[in-house]
């Protein structure tokens, strides 16, 4: 049986991170929605806490949730105005970050009040690792410009030393603000807590497990040949089990889930392969996770805001999606609603194998924006909205064994066979260069395929696929 202390844990963190939380949703320009704001986050958190195990992702996905949610109700329009303090160097920072775009300031004082910074701030932003960096330098000496060098006395290094004044700035102008009075959430958390651990027993625990692999499998069953098919596994059940506690066994996971994504240059339809937890009903998993899973690739975004899944509902070849309206609030344009329907439209559609099915889109149970309504649903447009070619295997970040590399992808009819491309990145060296063996004829999905094999040693590679004058992909590898 699980103690106090493993069911108190929302309760906990909370009293560990919710001061926290509440001033960076402060120093956010959102104190006036500050106690919604931090209570959707750990909600959000409650509901997803049987998958998020470890303490520190949590504590990211707490911090995520706020950041978006906390510029969905800041005005777009204005800047970010922050607390003053008595120090004048310090208030010269905080004036000059007021002054800069929104955007900009919200990722100097996410990263520098939380001391967070590269894959951990991206992961938060939503941003890639290398956008995230980039924009970060460029803030950085934006402010310097506009501050100066930092003050006598100062360590080594103009841009560190101007970092440390930032954090020291913004954690005074943090002092200067007290948490809300919510008192009565500590209270709902740790009910929820409990609630959660007396509903859920060893042989329903055992139950569940059973019916979301089966849901897995069933799913897996009816998906399209020409795609890859996920593949359900779980952890082998432990020998022999200690009677002093019992012993905790990983969720069942649905590999290779297509999700698709958006590309950050051209604004494209890109699919990638991910590892889910089995769960219930595998079609709202996928869609709950273009809300809250970053893509593996930096080239990636996904359209869709910090939101949540409501419900779904099918109904003959119609799948109706009700998402909370802050999922749709940063989608101003057509083109933006355009990419954010169709990664639902396609991640759906694919993994129940109908190309016809059809999604109508609510917002809290009631009508959606405009550009999301639709009397006969949305539905696919062939391949019209991806790019010339991609790269279907391997996938970003992928760990490979030494020797023989095959990579596979696929390429529209009407353009040439790629050229793939492996370079070392370590010495900046080609080490092979050939054009792929492309299909004559087209899939069911109406792409060619191709493929390159090339042997490799250990290292890190640059793999990139590319027709003269039309489209490019490239992924990073380690081989070992």
């Amino acid at each position: 049986m699980e103690s106090d202390e493993d069911l108190d844990w929302l309760a906990q963190l909370y009293e560990e991170q919710g001061p926290i939380l509440h001033r960076l949703v402060v120093l956010l320009d959102a104190e006036h929605q500050s106690g919604r704001i931090v209570r959707s986050a750990l909600l959000a958190l409650h509901r997803r806490g049987h998958r998020l195990i470890d303490p520190a992702e949590r504590v990211e996905f707490l911090q995520e949730h706020v950041v978006h949610l906390a510029r969905a109700v800041r005005d777009a329009q204005a800047g970010i105005r922050l607390p003053a303090v008595a120090e004048a160097r310090q208030q010269e920072i905080l004036t000059a970050l007021s002054a800069m775009p929104a955007r900009t300031s919200e990722l100097l004082i996410v990263s520098h009040y939380l001391s967070v910074f590269g894959p951990e701030l991206a992961g938060i932003m939503r941003m890639s690792v290398r956008s995230c960096n980039l924009r970060l330098e460029a803030a950085l000496e934006t402010l310097r410009r506009a501050v100066g060098d930092p003050t006598a006395g100062s360590q080594p290094g103009v841009i560190e030393s101007l970092s440390q004044e930032v954090t020291a700035a913004l954690r005074s102008a943090a002092r200067t603000v007290q948490s809300p009075g919510t008192e009565t959430l500590e209270g709902e958390l740790r009910a929820l807590s409990r609630q959660r651990g007396r509903s859920v027993g060893p042989r329903a625990a055992a139950a569940v497990a059973v019916l979301a692999v089966a849901a897995g499998l069933l799913l897996a069953a009816v998906t399209r040949p020409t795609t890859a098919v996920p593949e359900v596994s779980s952890p082998a059940p432990s020998a022999a089990p200690t009677a002093s506690a019992a012993p905790r066994s990983l969720p069942a996971q649905v590999r290779g889930v297509p999700l698709y994504y958006v590309g950050r240059q051209d604004g494209r339809l890109y699919r990638e392969q991910r590892d889910l937890p089995a769960t219930g009903n595998l079609v709202s998993g996928a869609l709950e996770a273009l809300l809250t899973l970053a893509p593996l690739d930096p080239d990636y975004e996904s359209a869709w805001g910090p939101g949540t899944l409501n419900a779904t509902e099918t109904i003959g070849d119609t799948l109706t999606v009700d998402l909370s309206a802050d999922a749709y609030a940063e989608l101003a344009t057509p083109g933006e609603a355009d990419r954010a329907r169709n990664q639902m439209v396609y991640t759906a559609s694919e993994l129940v194998g109908d190309p016809q099915l059809r999604i109508k889109f609510l917002a809290d149970g009631g009508p959606p924006p405009e550009a999301f309504v639709s009397d006969e649903g949305f539905t696919r447009d062939g391949i019209e909205p991806m790019p010339g070619l991609w790269i279907s295997s391997p996938r970003n970040a992928a760990q490979l064994s030494a020797g023989q590399v095959v990579v596979i992808g696929t390429v529209k009819p009407d353009i040439g066979e790629p050229i793939v491309t492996i370079t070392d990145i370590d010495t900046d060296t080609v080490v092979a260069q050939t054009s792929a063996q492309t299909s004559t004829g087209v899939n069911a999905d109406g792409w060619r395929v191709w493929s390159v094999s090339v042997q490799l040693s250990d290292g890190s590679y640059d793999i990139r696929a590319a027709v003269a004058g039309t489209s490019a992909e490239n992924k990073s590898v380690t081989v070992d």
